[in-house]
């Protein structure tokens, strides 16, 4: 941070300290371009030597035009340092989460259809092989069933055989 925006800031705050209407003065200085409280632009242009430029010159609107970028700039990184986030930022970062908040729930309901649609293909499957299983073990029932009539018969023609 430059020294201008720190005496500046040092300034300000003592004067803060007075009253709270000059903090919201300050928003509304700094939302209109820099304009429209004297005693804020007289505080600004001193602590920027900006009083020693004559308002006339072409260059004092190129000064002022570099010290509201830089005491911006300072005044965004002051804010970070005591943890805000900027307005713009935040609002930003609401709707980047409620858009995917909204992917989320696009997603949920997409997974939640595919995992029915698996159940599904699923339970046919199941349904299926339980089919083939029940063909398979009739097939061995008759089998076995044929098995055992032929043992059952075995004996009679053996003892028919012999007598």
């Amino acid at each position: 941070m430059d020294k201008n925006f720190m005496e500046f800031w040092g300034n300000f705050l003592l004067n803060a300290a007075k009253s709270q209407q000059q903090v919201e003065d300050l928003t509304k200085w700094m939302k209109s371009g820099f304009s429209g409280f004297e005693e804020f632009s007289s505080l600004f242009q001193k602590a920027y030597g900006l009083e020693k430029v004559d308002k006339e010159s072409p260059d004092y609107s190129k000064l002022w035009a570099g010290a509201q970028e830089n005491f911006t700039q300072s005044f965004k990184d002051y804010l970070a340092l005591l943890g805000v986030v900027p307005l713009d930022e935040h609002l930003a970062l609401v709707r980047k989460y409620e858009e995917l908040k909204e992917k989320v729930a696009s997603q949920e309901e997409t997974i939640k259809h595919l995992r029915l649609l698996f159940a599904e293909g699923k339970k046919e499957e199941f349904q299926e092989v339980s089919g083939r299983f029940e063909e398979l073990a009739k097939k061995q029932g008759e089998q076995l069933q044929k098995l055992m009539e032929s043992f059952a018969q075995s004996p009679k023609q053996t003892d028919s055989s012999q007598a």
